[in-house]
């Protein structure tokens, strides 16, 4: 599995060098866009999985397949395409299986700097074959967090809110426009923690396994365990290295009270 998992992620990482600059782009809707490169990897993908393990069921940004509480496949096959699109390096195929809604195995490939992060359930997180954990980062204020901004005019008021109080209350704030990436990053001890809002099970399936297998902690902003479901599901995240999920759901419950977290879904 693990084999077959690295193989497709590699090629369609080269799939994505090949088409950058080249892919055509439109638009599915305000500030989303998708490329000839989205829909290229995502058939790739789709067809090998297929192809291997035709009983398995697909969940994928781009089409519309089948899904089930057996075994199944969330895929993004570019997360980040807005920075793909403007040559931004941050973006990332992302790959997990999952078994009755346990993700078992997870990948995401980082093509510009050839950078392949892998979990597998009981295993550990590796990049490039080598174990990665998360920090140890203890106190909120030293910590470095990733922060979703939106970019839309109903959401973006909520967004700021929640970007000022963190950039007060924590060290830095960042936001590098993929989520999937962020959350190994997190995995990798690059960030501390990361907060985002209304995400698909696609961008979240791989990076959720790969910070816990790292030794960190995902859950919902209730602090409850996050259930995939199919793709119409969408779901409020916090991942970290564990020593500041407690402080970060503190300052959600106690001092983001005015912020209107319906308001954050797009």
């Amino acid at each position: 599995m693990k084999q077959f998992i690295v193989s497709i992620a590699k090629e369609a990482g080269k799939m994505a060098l090949d088409f950058q600059s080249k892919a055509k782009i439109s638009s599915k809707g305000p500030k989303n866009i998708v490329t000839e490169a989205d829909i290229a990897i995502e058939k790739y993908l789709v067809q090998k999985i297929i192809e291997r393990y035709p009983e398995h069921k697909i969940v994928g940004e781009e089409g519309n397949y089948a899904y089930d509480d057996a075994d199944v496949w969330y895929i993004d096959p570019i997360d980040g395409t807005s920075n793909y699109a403007h040559l931004d390096p941050h973006f990332c195929i992302s790959i997990a299986h999952a078994v009755k809604g346990e993700v078992k195995h997870a990948c995401i490939f980082m093509p510009v700097f050839d950078e392949l992060f892998f979990a597998e359930e009981g295993k550990g997180a590796e990049l490039n074959g080598k174990k990665i954990s998360v920090t140890k980062t203890s106190e909120l204020k030293d910590a470095m967090v990733q922060v979703e901004i939106s970019p839309l005019k109903d959401t973006i008021d909520n967004s700021l809110k929640i970007v000022r109080h963190f950039m007060l209350s924590a060290d830095r704030v960042r936001d590098m426009g993929f989520c999937a990436g962020q959350l190994a990053y997190v995995a990798a001890g690059r960030s501390d923690a990361l907060l985002k809002n209304s995400q698909h099970p696609w961008d979240i399936a791989a990076g959720m396994l790969l910070v816990k297998e790292a030794g960190g902690r995902v859950s919902g902003h209730d602090e409850k365990e996050i259930v995939l479901g199919d793709a119409k599901k969408r779901h409020n995240i916090v991942a970290s290295n564990g020593l500041l999920h407690g402080a970060i759901i503190h300052e959600l419950r106690s001092n983001l009270k005015d912020v209107d977290f319906k308001k954050l879904w797009w």
